[in-house]
């Protein structure tokens, strides 16, 4: 995969984590959130110590990650 804001060849690898949250700007984490993701979303299972391998694609040239929200656990 090219990088979209350098074009340069990016990594596959994987961020471990139990969870990935993304939530909007000036708003704050929420036990649940709305299926339309407007008040954010989470990424995996919310459990201590049930890590997973979220697939991400790194740029070194531009220190960049994009991670696939809807991808399944690396292997």
């Amino acid at each position: 995969m090219n990088c979209p804001i350098c074009n340069s060849e990016m990594k596959l690898g994987y961020i471990l984590t139990p969870a990935i949250e993304w939530i909007p700007r000036y708003d704050k984490p929420h036990l649940f959130y709305k299926s339309d993701k407007s008040n954010g979303f989470r990424i995996g299972r919310h459990a201590f110590g049930d890590m997973k391998k979220q697939p991400a694609w790194y740029c070194s040239d531009c220190d960049k990650i994009i991670i696939d929200c809807k991808e399944d656990e690396l292997d």
